[in-house]
């Protein structure tokens, strides 16, 4: 091994250059610790790649500077970046970044709620501070098992507060996105090599929707849901189910999501009045972003009974919250509910969830011939996710819609053709008027009468007072 000394480097004592030049080994005279550091010559780019050996044996110094050369060589050999952050300094910064974003409202609340869950839940925890451009497949392969198990068999068994289930594809693929999004921040930052995009594709699944209730299952259930809470055998108990009743009741009314729900503050709800009617209008965020969401006709009728909780009723207090204001995350008594109502399963075999009350809403609007991009825009969602979902019940609409008019003979014009396909921008008496910018007030006032029905009538219920003054005191 050839060496020679060289006196150019500023703050630098004791110099050593050896291997042809590639490498320098130096003392720094701006400090009193005598551990030699190196300075190895990037051969494929300009530059250097400074460090500390961490010795002050000058042979143990050599050591370590040929080891670190040896390893860039490999890097270079197989296109992985010299710097890199550990997986824990990469999904701190993607996430510091998505936080940015939701700030600045090119991000909702909702997606970072996402991001965060799935971060500082399961990804930080299982990959910890190992280096992304070592991963391979059966990494990877791991990680997803010890996913699928998570609250099965894994560390999410000792949670008391969640469903000890596997996550659903629709689960499972948000998460992946996630995933997948902190690599890419890798790879744009040059920390991580684009060798490992071939390991981010998505698992091919099978995602289909929650069974929803019918329209008799649904009368079903909101007429037991009445006597379910007054068999509770406590006032504690009883209160809990009332909760519960109104949420499911709000929730098929709405047509929101689970999250979107979860966050909902009595600031978010205002009551909208027409000719028509009176219409709850709630200011929801999702994860398509913002959205006013407009309420089938009547459902003020169960926030009004909310209120009569007595307790976290300010503008910024959450609408489904327990009694210490916290916002409820998981709704434990519906499975109950369900189980004791004999409905937890639909007729193929298929367990309800929450989830069924968006689809409730969405099926029943539909038979009732809400408008496709009207039903879009409510649930903050696509004409696509809706034709896929619900395709087979506008199907069945169609054909009783085609039946009844050739029963009256009546030769239809080409603007009466109500279940096909429609533009996205309809002219109707307001002039032209597109779906994805017409204001919460006119979707109510011209768009909601159209397939709205008040699916939980009071004159069907079993007491003439539907707003039962129930006793929600000790």
């Amino acid at each position: 091994m050839h060496a020679q000394t060289a006196t150019f480097m500023v703050h630098a004592k004791n110099q050593l250059v050896f291997n042809d030049g590639q490498i320098t080994l130096y003392q720094r005279d701006d400090v009193q610790d005598l551990t030699w550091h190196m300075r190895i010559r990037n051969e494929n780019k300009r530059g250097y790649v400074r460090r500390s050996t961490g010795k002050t044996d000058l042979e143990q110094a050599k050591i370590e500077a040929l080891t670190l050369l040896g390893i860039m060589k490999e890097r270079q050999a197989q296109q992985i970046p010299m710097r890199s952050m550990n997986f824990t300094e990469l999904a701190s910064s993607f996430l510091r970044e998505a936080e940015t974003r939701m700030k600045e409202q090119r991000s909702s609340a909702g997606r970072y709620l996402i991001i965060h869950g799935t971060v500082t839940r399961y990804l930080l925890p299982y990959f910890k501070k190992r280096d992304p451009n070592h991963f391979t497949p059966q990494d990877i392969s791991h990680y997803r098992t010890w996913r699928m198990n998570y609250y099965t068999t894994g560390p999410g068994v000792s949670k008391k507060t969640v469903l000890k289930v596997h996550p659903s594809p629709a689960t499972q693929r948000q998460e992946w996105t996630v995933f997948r999004g902190i690599i890419m921040h890798g790879i744009e930052m040059r920390m991580v090599t684009p060798a490992l995009i071939h390991m981010l594709k998505h698992q091919p699944s099978r995602t289909g929707k929650r069974p929803p209730f019918t329209q008799q299952e649904w009368r079903q259930l909101y007429l037991f849901m009445r006597t379910w809470v007054k068999s509770s055998k406590t006032k504690k108990g009883a209160r809990e189910r009332q909760l519960i009743r109104d949420y499911t009741l709000i929730m098929c009314n709405s047509g929101l999501r689970k999250g979107e729900a979860r966050y909902l503050k009595w600031r978010d709800l205002r009551i909208y009045e027409n000719q028509h009617g009176r219409w709850a209008l709630l200011n929801v965020t999702g994860k398509t972003g913002e959205r006013t969401a407009v309420c089938q006709p009547n459902t003020e009728r169960y926030f009004n009974r909310m209120q009569k909780r007595g307790h976290n009723l300010e503008p910024n207090d959450y609408i489904f919250c327990h009694e210490d204001g916290e916002p409820i995350e998981y709704v434990r008594g519906f499975d109950i509910m369900l189980k004791d109502a004999g409905m937890t399963y639909d007729s193929q075999g298929k367990k309800r969830t929450i989830y069924s009350l968006r689809h409730t809403y969405a099926t029943l609007r539909l038979e009732n011939g809400t408008n496709v991009y009207w039903l879009k825009q409510n649930m903050g969602t696509s004409v696509n996710m809706i034709e896929r979902h619900y395709g087979q019940t506008r199907v069945l609409v169609g054909i009783e819609h085609e039946t009844a008019r050739r029963k009256k003979h009546v030769v239809p014009k080409p603007d009466q053709a109500e279940h096909k396909d429609v533009p996205t921008e309809i002219n109707d008496d307001l002039g032209t008027v597109n779906f994805d910018t017409i204001s919460a007030e006119i979707l109510a006032q011209n768009y909601v009468p159209e397939g709205a029905v008040d699916i939980t009538p009071a004159d069907l219920d079993l007491d003439p007072d539907y707003d039962d003054d129930y006793d929600y005191e000790d």
